[in-house]
């Protein structure tokens, strides 16, 4: 709930009546604002004077419009920004709820779907943040609140612009049972940061505690720059996600848009789910040639969440078996029925077996002579049969019909049809059309990508190639402070250059290129 001002709080900011306080932190000073139309509003003061310092105060803009541009879905909207004498300030949306420290210190860890829509959620709000170029650079449980509709990330955007005003310099920007490795070792910092301090915020909702530790700040730090994270209790596929995530290499990690991908579709998930009665009577058709039908067909690798997934393959799989039936069985179809005149050799031909052996091979009244068939006993010995086996390989061939073979269906035939005149088998309307050809696609180079003007657009000042920690092309600002652009965002900057939805970026050499295929 809102505390009442204090003397020394300003009764308006910007556009914003200030009604009260909602908390205080190291960097400032958090209040309930009201505007005009009536709608609540969150209005944040720095403690951190910019004062007449004109590159810090462009800094502090720049930063504020790109944080306008994140996507307001599981973040709090940012709506304006300015500035209090020498004290910036900015206005977000007001979320109505507590921060997920709290929910959790008087609830307890969180697990089942609570957790799932948890990291679903705040996954969501990192892909918005990076999508913008927007590192959070302090994502912790405290700047994650449990609306009514769901997690909301806040006070993103900020915390790179004042990093370097006179009254930061001497604090570490972000929370150390949070921090990334780099962020502790004096290293590049990027978007993997980002996903180190949403993994331990994820891992401190599902057992109460962080993963390195809350303890002595020196002690956490040790475990973060030399240990490995305490995930005990924390069950797969989540807890191998959490784990990559918290890689001490930012090169090693995966992107946002990877977390949150792997969250709604998880790979590795060890239960299976059974497949539907009607599938398994579907799966159980016997073919020709596999005898009788296996039993009940289970769909490794699903889960509760992969259900219906693995119906749908399920599903494919047994049409693609009935198929193959159908196949199988086919020569059988065209079979001449016994009225037709066709001889017992064709049949037993078309059927797969050897014929009988007659001494009328015109059709007399003599009955045939009975052996076994050498196709489908291959283990009886040639003793047991009362005379010698004819070998369809060795029999004297019929001189007034055609010598067995299994394409006896192949000689034109008349297909007779209850609503069309009969077809012949071989006439061309028989034949399915041919589908025309489909033009291939060819690779065409758009021109160099030109990607300082995208880093500008990011809030950035120029681009460059550089070898480590990444090879790549880095958006630069000043030294030390870089940020690399990864494939996504490359691409990103192909489309935005030239306009061109399907544009995708490659490097000629080290240089930045854009290409499409038309």
């Amino acid at each position: 709930m809102p505390q009442p001002l204090e003397p020394s709080d300003p009764a308006r900011l910007g556009s914003y009546r200030i009604t009260g306080r909602i908390g205080e932190g190291g960097q400032g000073v958090v209040y309930l604002g009201e505007a005009e139309s009536g709608d609540l509003v969150a209005v944040k003061l720095f403690h951190a004077r910019l004062g007449q310092d004109a590159a810090a105060r462009a800094d502090f803009t720049r930063e504020a419009e790109l944080a306008r541009r994140v996507a307001r879905f599981c973040t709090a909207q940012v709506l304006e920004s300015g500035m209090d004498g020498s004290r910036p300030y900015i206005v977000s949306e007001y979320v109505q709820g507590p921060p997920l420290s709290q929910l959790v210190a008087a609830g307890g860890p969180l697990s089942g779907g609570a957790l799932e829509r948890l990291a679903i959620g705040t996954a969501t709000a990192l892909v918005a943040l990076h999508d913008a170029g927007v590192v959070h650079r302090d994502f912790k449980p405290h700047n994650v609140l449990i609306g009514p509709d769901g997690p909301r990330v806040i006070d993103f955007g900020i915390a790179r612009a004042l990093a370097n005003t006179s009254t930061m310099t001497s604090q570490v920007v972000g929370t150390p049972a949070y921090m990334a490795p780099e962020q502790l070792s004096a290293g590049e910092l990027g978007f993997a940061l980002d996903v180190f301090a949403w993994a331990s915020t994820i891992a401190f909702a599902a057992t109460g505690r962080p993963p390195f530790g809350a303890d002595a700040i020196p002690a956490i730090i040790n475990r973060i720059l030399n240990q490995e994270p305490d995930l005990e209790g924390i069950e797969a596929p989540l807890r191998d996600l959490l784990a990559a995530c918290l890689a001490k290499d930012p090169g090693q990690r995966p992107t946002a848009r990877e977390i949150l991908d792997r969250l709604v579709r998880p790979r590795h998930d060890p239960q299976a789910a059974p497949v539907p009665p009607a599938v398994s009577a579907a799966l159980a058709v016997p073919s020709a040639a596999s005898g009788p039908a296996a039993g009940p067909v289970t769909v490794p690798g699903g889960g509760r969440r992969r259900r219906v997934r693995a119906a749908i393959a399920a599903v494919v799989v047994a049409v693609a078996a009935t198929v193959a039936a159908a196949v199988a069985l086919l020569p059988s179809l065209h079979l001449p029925s016994a009225g037709t005149g066709a001889s017992g050799t064709e049949r037993a031909a078309a059927a797969g077996t050897a014929p009988a052996s007659s001494a009328d091979t015109g059709g007399g009244s003599s009955p045939p002579e009975t052996s076994p068939p050498t196709a489908a006993s291959p283990s009886a010995s040639p003793a047991s049969s009362p005379r010698p086996r004819v070998s369809r390989s060795t029999a004297r061939p019929d001189v007034t019909r055609p010598a067995p073979t299994r394409t006896v269906t192949a000689r034109p035939t008349v297909r007779r049809s209850k609503t069309t005149a009969p077809v012949p088998a071989d006439s061309p309307a028989s034949k399915p059309a041919k589908p025309s050809p489909t033009p291939a696609r060819r690779l065409v180079e758009l021109g160099p990508g030109h990607f300082t003007e995208y880093c500008v657009s990011l809030g950035w000042e120029w681009v460059e190639y550089r070898e480590t920690p990444t090879p790549g092309a880095y958006c630069v600002k000043r030294k030390g402070d870089t940020m690399y652009l990864t494939q996504s965002q490359r691409d990103a900057g192909c489309r935005w250059r030239f306009h061109d939805p399907k544009a995708f970026h490659r490097f000629k050499g080290k240089s930045n290129y854009c290409y499409t295929y038309r």
